[in-house]
């Protein structure tokens, strides 16, 4: 039996799974500007969606939790990432982590909790495309539309990510590009057309402070996600140890600005504030530009959310692969496709999934799917507390990036994001707790069959390898 071998110019070290599985590696690995790029795009996609937190937080607080939550969640969750990442340079990535750390339990329960979690994810921006598709529709059509285009999108974001990494990345280039533009138009002409504080009020009036922070601050956190979520590729991407956590720091570099300053000055420009929802910044764009710029943001829209599919898929289509290499899943989901590489099955069996779930609403998915990945990042941060603890740690060192904190000094990093969680999920728990917590439950109650068919895998392996030649 051949163990998977390393990727391209990575020292070896990091653990991967014994057996006769294929392992991914590109034709050429992605490089550092793509890899900002998808990383983008997989945490912000540009601007179109955080106007939806205005309702929920209010204006004032909208804007506060804008500028800090980068500094208490995706800033840690970046370095966090980028550490793990440095450390178990796997195809996996966070899932791995969390098995190498925790063991087989809480490694499946981090595993299904992100496939899960992508199936809401990915339909979710597929329901966004078709919602955003309404302006440039006949009224005839639009119903429809709402059932065949989400199909449609994840059918030909499939075909891209089966043609490879480096497809996705480079187109992902361009649709970002394309999704940022006429925000820079909104934000040109919107200064002229300033009427008022956008801070005021700073909450919705008769909300408490409590749900307005904690509904406000999942939205906001599902919007600075995302930043672990390219690890589950590490073994396609050139030079991860050092190449990811630079690409997460400019990311989030390029993502605070491109989120406040339009939604600031499109505030500043709307008469009134509670008129603003999901998809108000075509409103915004006509108020301040005209028909011709609202058409503008609502293709911009359209390109944010068919991108952030793609590179979802891209990411999340990799733990069921990984997985199924651990023996949790079905050995088909390793199958690789004869020309390009991908793991195409493991892509086939996410889309069909993200499919089946198209029919539900925007916030129904939005709510679920940060209740589902809120305890993965738990996990994460927790992990990474748990390597320190290890003696062996200090000698990562050598490996790639660390984070500067000790034991101790490690939790100023992760305990502020912790905090957040906990507070968001409590704070929203009146809304979701019986969709949200039966989600997360679902894990526990699924690892004994895993366990089962993992046992079942050992054993045929098992009996294989001591059979006569």
């Amino acid at each position: 039996m051949t163990p998977a071998s390393e990727p391209p110019g990575e020292p070896p070290g990091a653990a991967r799974p014994p057996g006769p599985f294929p392992s991914i590696h590109a034709r050429r690995g992605l490089r550092l500007i793509p890899l900002i790029g998808v990383i983008y795009c997989l945490s912000a996609a540009g601007p179109a969606g955080i106007e939806a937190m205005v309702p929920a937080s209010g204006p004032g607080l909208t804007l506060i939790l804008i500028l800090l939550l980068p500094i208490f969640y995706g800033l840690p969750l970046g370095l966090a990432s980028g550490e793990m990442n440095s450390r178990y340079p796997v195809e996996g990535g966070y899932y791995r982590w969390i098995k190498e750390v925790f063991g087989d339990f809480w490694g499946f329960q981090a595993g299904w909790w992100s496939w899960l979690g992508a199936f809401f994810d990915g339909a979710l921006y597929a329901v966004w495309v078709a919602e955003y598709c309404d302006p440039f529709l006949p009224e005839a059509w639009v119903r429809p539309a709402h059932w065949v285009v989400p199909i449609v999108v994840i059918a030909i974001c499939t075909w891209i990510n089966v043609r490879g990494i480096e497809v996705v990345g480079w187109s992902t280039m361009l649709f970002n590009i394309f999704l940022l533009s006429p925000f820079v138009i909104l934000c040109i002409l919107g200064v002229s057309h300033w009427q008022h504080n956008p801070m005021v009020p700073m909450r919705p009036p008769g909300k408490g402070w409590l749900p307005a922070l904690g509904v406000g601050a999942l939205m906001g956190m599902w919007n600075y996600s995302g930043y672990e979520s390219l690890s589950t590729a590490a073994e396609e991407i050139e030079n991860p140890r050092r190449n990811y956590l630079r690409a997460i720091l400019v990311a989030i570099l390029i993502t605070v600005p491109t989120y406040i300053i339009p939604l600031a000055i499109g505030l500043a420009a709307t008469p009134d504030w509670t008129t603003i929802n999901e998809g108000s910044f075509t409103d915004m764009g006509r108020i301040i530009g005209g028909p011709l710029l609202a058409l503008w943001i609502s293709a911009a829209a359209i390109v944010s959310n068919f991108a952030l599919s793609n590179v979802n898929l891209l990411a999340y289509s990799r733990v069921p692969f990984a997985m199924a290499q651990d023996g949790f899943l079905p050995a088909g989901l390793t199958r690789l496709h004869r020309k390009f590489g991908t793991p195409f099955v493991s892509l086939i069996a996410t889309s069909i999934c993200y499919c089946l779930l198209t029919f539900m609403n925007v916030e129904q998915l939005t709510s679920i799917e940060m209740w589902v990945f809120s305890p993965l990042y738990v996990m994460i941060y927790l992990a990474l507390w748990r390597l320190r603890c290890r003696p062996a740690a200090d000698g990562a060192k050598e490996k790639g990036y660390v984070i500067p904190a000790g034991r101790r000094g490690i939790w100023l990093v992760i305990l502020p994001p912790i905090i957040l969680i906990v507070m968001a999920i409590g704070g929203s728990a009146g809304e979701y707790l019986w969709t949200g917590g039966s989600a997360i439950l679902s894990g526990f109650l699924l690892y004994p069959l895993a366990a089962w068919w993992k046992r079942r895998g050992d054993v045929s392996r098992t009996r294989e390898r001591g059979a006569p030649s």
